[in-house]
């Protein structure tokens, strides 16, 4: 007998890497068998308890179900595999598994195929219950997906998948889902004019503020509404956010994320919203354009003292940010040259997971909306 399982180890290693291909039409660099096993076997552990359902088996069910594709590989349906001669091929690529389990623990073995036929045969509880999960992690992933394309990809096809799903409790869960992606969908028809002001904080609020009230802009001071939700005992994440502002941790970026969408969807009419102190960096950034929209305009922010007079009452009060006012002035200089500042954010060559439309295209995509904002500015405010 072997002291330690590594050569199974070393066979299913395959499926941290190997993709789901029935992305790949769609999709680049999607995600992996392992990725999608892993969060089967999550919702699998979250089956509610209605069901009496032996979750540690439907885990161990969903931790296995696509085990054999370390061997043959990813099979989509759009291959035109017959199903009797993928189920074949499946068992053959589980009974090599197997194999190298056996010189280790020939039970566990013999448990982990077992655990397949069970699967695959779909007649018990447990069966029915994490093969319905399987279809379901796939439509939440593309829904994810859609969010990640900002809308722009075309995966209406998975949908059918809805129609695998039976069970009282998975249906509502897919109602959810759906409901969820439709109210996704059609937010991102209705755009609203955006800017961001990142940077220096202090910087940051003064321009927001100041330029909201000149232009009648709704401001969104992100840094003080976080403030307000950590203090708001009736907010489910505040004991959260307190934490992290108190602790000096990072604020989890969809959480940032959610409290801008509320901030932004009680903003009356069609006013532009300038949000100050966000994004702070890309990851904040793409949680936004997926949650909420992409293509917005961002400007970064240093503190400046606009004129020499403000310079010296700043020097001689020692407090040079917080008796700088800015202009709209200073404004407009900022917003025209705003291009130049883009670099700040990082380059989408080095963030893989981030959407081209993010930086490298940033400076083409806004021009227009840019240029617009300097019409309005001198409209509105000179």
């Amino acid at each position: 007998m072997e002291d330690a399982p590594l050569a199974f180890l070393h066979a299913i290693e395959t499926l941290k890497h190997l993709p789901r291909t029935g992305w790949l039409r769609t999709i680049e660099n999607p995600e992996s068998v392992a990725a999608h096993s892993f969060r089967v076997a999550i919702l699998a552990m979250l089956a509610p308890e209605n069901l009496n359902l032996d979750k540690p088996k439907c885990i161990e069910m969903a931790l296995v179900h696509d085990l054999a594709e370390s061997v043959i590989g990813d099979i989509p349906t759009f291959a035109g595999v017959a199903k009797e001669r993928k189920y074949d091929m499946e068992r053959n690529g589980f009974q090599y598994l197997e194999n190298l389990l056996q010189t280790y623990s020939p039970k566990r073995a013999t448990e982990i195929s077992h655990l397949w036929l069970e699967y695959e045969q779909g007649k018990t509880p447990e069966a029915r219950w994490v093969k319905e999960m399987d279809k379901f992690e796939c439509l939440v992933q593309a829904h994810e997906y859609e969010q990640k394309t900002f809308g722009k990809k075309d995966l209406d096809e998975f949908q059918g998948l809805l129609a695998k799903i039976h069970s009282k409790e998975a249906t509502q869960w897919a109602e959810s889902l759906s409901r969820e992606r439709n109210d996704r969908l059609a937010k991102r028809r209705k755009r609203l004019p955006i800017i961001f002001v990142t940077g220096d904080p202090v910087a940051c609020d003064k321009i927001a503020s100041h330029v909201s009230r000149e232009l009648s802009l709704s401001h969104i001071p992100v840094n003080k509404k976080l403030r307000e939700k950590a203090q708001d005992l009736e907010y489910r994440h505040h004991g959260i956010i307190k934490n992290c502002l108190e602790k000096e941790f990072e604020v989890p970026a969809s959480l940032i994320v959610e409290v801008l969408e509320n901030e932004i969807n009680a903003i009356d009419g069609r006013s532009w919203a300038i949000i100050s102190g966000f994004p702070n960096g890309i990851e904040q950034l793409v949680e936004f354009e997926k949650k909420v929209q992409d293509c917005n305009c961002t400007l970064y922010m240093d503190y400046l003292p606009h004129t020499d007079d403000q310079r010296q009452r700043s020097s001689a009060l020692g407090d040079a940010k917080q008796m700088w006012e800015p202009s709209a002035a200073h404004f407009k200089d900022v917003l025209e040259n705003s291009a130049s500042h883009f670099e700040v954010l990082g380059s989408t060559a080095d963030q893989p997971t981030t959407s081209e439309t993010d930086l490298s295209l940033a400076v083409n995509s806004i021009k227009a909306f840019i240029k617009f904002g300097v019409k309005k500015t001198e409209e509105d405010a000179f």
